[in-house]
């Protein structure tokens, strides 16, 4: 825990993501019946690679290119205008009260956090599937890009980065690092490092 500590310290000096990205957006201004283009590059001109319905909620963003978003369809990215996508809420990934979705690759793992049970949700090849009570949390600071979570065991350090799974050509907006502390079998401590990528969640 306390190295996990040092390492947010001295990582806050980092520049903040612009317009506090990614971030959740519902559709509007679309006709019903209508759709929504995504488009595979930030231009009106780009062929269309998927479509969003009028009534679809809870979009990420991950970051912005001029007037254009780029959000993800299926296995890969696309970009949809801004113009017809409104700021879902007042919840944000730097204030830490939206859910996250998180996972990372060798070993396979995932991460859940529910901030409305306050709890962090460790799938681990190791140990399983458990749900830790968060303990500690730490919001974004000026000139920061991190925040951070505790609980028994665990420091989860969270970061405005771009960031690739390496399983698919989707994009990602945040990047974490999980810091794990615990006992083996035979007694003596033990500790993880498990990195990977969080995707936003409409709570």
């Amino acid at each position: 825990m306390i190295r996990a500590l040092a390492l947010l310290v001295a990582l806050s000096a980092l520049p903040a993501q612009a317009d506090d990205l990614p971030a959740l957006y519902d559709v509007t201004g679309v006709a019903a019946g209508d759709v929504l283009n995504i488009r595979a590059e930030p231009s009106a001109r780009a062929q269309v690679v998927a479509t969003l319905r009028p009534n679809t909620r809870g979009v990420e963003v991950v970051e912005l290119s001029g007037t254009w978003g780029k959000v993800n369809t299926g296995e890969g990215v696309g970009y949809a205008s801004m113009t017809y996508l409104r700021r879902a809420g007042a919840g944000s990934w730097a204030s830490l009260d939206l859910p996250l979705h998180c996972h990372g690759t060798e070993p396979f793992w995932g991460l859940t956090y529910d901030p409305v049970a306050g709890t962090a949700t460790l799938d681990d090849p190791e140990t399983g599937k458990t749900a830790l009570p968060v303990t500690a949390r730490w919001g974004i600071q000026p000139g920061s890009n991190l925040v951070a979570l505790g609980a028994t065991g665990m420091t989860a350090v969270l970061r405005g980065a771009a960031c690739s799974d390496g399983m698919s050509d989707n994009a990602f907006g945040l990047a974490l690092d999980v810091f794990l502390t615990g006992q083996t079998p035979d007694g003596p401590a033990s500790s993880r490092h498990l990195t990977g990528c969080c995707s936003l969640a409409r709570p």
